[in-house]
């Protein structure tokens, strides 16, 4: 490779370690005030104390400041563009105030680079068996170049998904029995927060997040269905439509939270019998493409050699 490939390879390393470490301090810091959210004065409580309250936890870092001052003179439109791309980071979990704008700048130019880094291994003509490798790594700087932040947002949020389904039922039978021990919803929640939150960081990391919501926002109804709209699961907007309910009408919370638990509890014993009656049809792809060759070799190579031997099938070749 040429010396301005691996110096452009090098500042985008760089780049994007100190983007990273920008991110995590960033985000240290919003979990400290978070965590002292709960002890704020009553002057909190009012719609202008809410205001400032979520200033202060969706402001962007200065970095991020700066990257989207630079955006703005590509001729790009940060805050329609923010707007847009904010629903998908939700899904997938990504609730920093700086990730908008480290993944439009991805986007708009690094990606544009780390694309380019594969032309010329895509153009490289080798005679020896690096040509193949030349091709692959090419073709997959181009890729991630082109549709990396995509991919990132889209597994991201396959994989946060699919963690909170798993968890959902164990969270509701930790619930019932929080609740029929006498605890409101806000103390349930706290204390389902406290068990689950090695085992399941993901629900953990909502509920917690809802518990603050419902002891900040003039709206409960509002709190819950940002939970349902942060985790975009059939099971989480049946739960917020449930605890709704029972906040509107006075209904049952013990039953509500009973019935919920036992039906999706059902609902995750056949998803997991449905996984295990496909297991016949696709163990059948592998069997016919490695183990029946390998046993073909088994059985017919010794008859083989002892046929070629001999000088063919009947002898006297």
């Amino acid at each position: 490779m040429s010396p301005l490939l691996i110096a452009i390879l090098v500042a985008v390393v760089v780049f994007t370690a100190y983007v990273a470490i920008d991110t995590y301090f960033s985000r240290q810091q919003r979990l400290n005030q978070l965590q002292g959210a709960e002890e704020l004065p009553d002057e909190y409580y009012t719609p202008e104390g809410q205001d400032a309250l979520v200033e202060i936890t969706d402001q962007p870092s200065s970095a991020a400041k700066g990257v989207e001052n630079f955006l703005r003179l590509t001729a790009l439109n940060v805050e329609q563009a923010k707007k847009e791309l904010r629903p998908k980071l939700m899904h997938a979990g990504l609730n920093s105030p700086d990730t908008p704008a480290y993944i439009l700048l991805y986007r708009r130019l690094i990606g544009f680079f780390v694309a380019a880094l594969g032309i010329p291994l895509l153009l490289t003509k080798d005679p020896t068996s690096l040509q193949y490798a030349y091709w692959i790594g090419g073709a997959l700087f181009v890729v991630l170049g082109l549709f990396g932040s995509q991919l990132y947002i889209s597994n991201t949020t396959q994989r946060r998904q699919q963690n909170l389904q798993r968890a959902f039922p164990d969270t509701l039978d930790l619930m019932v029995v929080c609740v029929e021990s006498g605890l409101a919803l806000d103390a349930a929640l706290a204390r389902v927060t406290n068990e689950l939150g090695r085992a399941y960081p993901e629900i953990n990391e909502e509920l917690n997040r809802t518990r603050l919501e419902l002891t900040l926002l003039n709206d409960r109804s509002r709190a819950l269905i940002n939970l349902g709209e942060r985790t975009n699961l059939v099971a989480f907007r049946s739960l917020v439509a449930a605890l709704i309910q029972t906040e509107r009408f006075g209904t049952s919370l013990t039953d509500t939270l009973r019935v919920l638990s036992d039906d999706y509890r059902h609902t995750r014993l056949m998803i997991a019998e449905n996984k295990a009656g496909r297991l016949p049809a696709l163990m059948t792809v592998p069997l016919i493409t490695l183990l029946l060759p390998a046993l073909f070799i088994i059985i017919m190579g010794p008859a083989y050699i002892t046929v070629k031997l001999q000088g063919g099938l009947f002898g006297g070749g």
